[in-house]
């Protein structure tokens, strides 16, 4: 049966169905009525967009806020399980410089609200081993050398000593600059070709006859043997290479000429 009806206090007339109460249902033309329905409370919802790449040996990672979502105070980030970062709420990024070639990381990230957080949502990333040739020379190294051939000579050393290299670039392999690190004077750039580096030097190279210091030439040349993550960059850790040094006729003395073998090993990552 249906009929007109008005609520007291009300001016709006609306239809009723006998079978159903005032109380269930009814129109409404504004104000507060018993039982009348409100919007349920937002939850904290996921990142969107959540994902992670490689570039050499640093990890970037990126995603969005949900629009939905209620009120975000900050992000939760894990490493293969283990508590990575934290980042601010107007955050959509993050890195990971602490990589090592080869292996496999599984990042995953929340949302943190005032009184709960929202699930996890994950990405995997796999990070290649650089080439040789991407290695960065750069730093400290301890030399040991091994005569291959000498003439011309009353006596010669291969004694142990150091090399510094200065890249020419901010990051990755280069060219670089060769300084002795106790005779400061020799220095020179080598130039890069993929692994392998070489250069020459003109001047004092520690030999000296009848006690004057003896003008020479050397050629330097080496190849990186060996390299490992340092700091998010992959650096040079082994080298071997040769030294070719001649001397003329000078002084009083005859023509001097020595090949040399010599390996190096990373002393200080700087």
């Amino acid at each position: 049966m249906r009929g007109l009806a008005s609520v007291p206090g009300r001016s709006t007339w609306c239809a009723l169905v006998a079978a159903a109460p005032l109380a269930l249902g009814g129109c409404d033309s504004g104000g507060d009525v018993a039982g009348e329905s409100k919007p349920l409370p937002k939850s904290v919802l996921s990142p969107v967009g959540f994902s992670a790449s490689a570039d050499g040996l640093t990890v970037h990672l990126s995603w969005s806020a949900d629009p939905g979502s209620a009120k975000v105070v900050g992000y939760e980030i894990t490493r293969n399980g283990k508590p990575f970062s934290s980042a601010s709420a107007t955050a959509t990024s993050a890195s990971d410089g602490d990589v090592r070639p080869g292996k496999q990381y599984r990042y995953e990230i929340r949302s943190k609200g005032a009184s709960a957080s929202s699930n996890w949502v994950s990405d995997e990333v796999n990070i290649k081993t650089p080439s040789l040739k991407a290695a960065r020379v750069e730093g400290d190294f301890g030399i040991t050398a091994k005569t291959v051939s000498q003439s011309g000579y009353g006596r010669f050393e291969s004694p142990s000593f150091g090399w510094h290299f200065k890249p020419k670039c901010r990051h990755g392999a280069c060219s670089i600059v060769w300084r002795d690190v106790s005779l400061k004077n020799i220095h020179a750039v080598l130039e890069q070709k993929g692994k392998e580096y070489t250069g020459s030097y003109h001047g004092y190279f520690g030999i000296s006859c009848q006690g004057t210091h003896s003008t020479s030439s050397v050629e330097v040349a080496f190849k990186v043997m060996k390299a490992r993550a340092i700091a998010g960059e992959w650096r040079a850790t082994k080298l071997e290479g040769t030294v070719e040094n001649s001397e003329v006729s000078q002084f009083g003395c005859i023509s001097g000429r020595a090949t040399v073998s010599f390996k190096g090993t990373l002393r200080t990552a700087r």
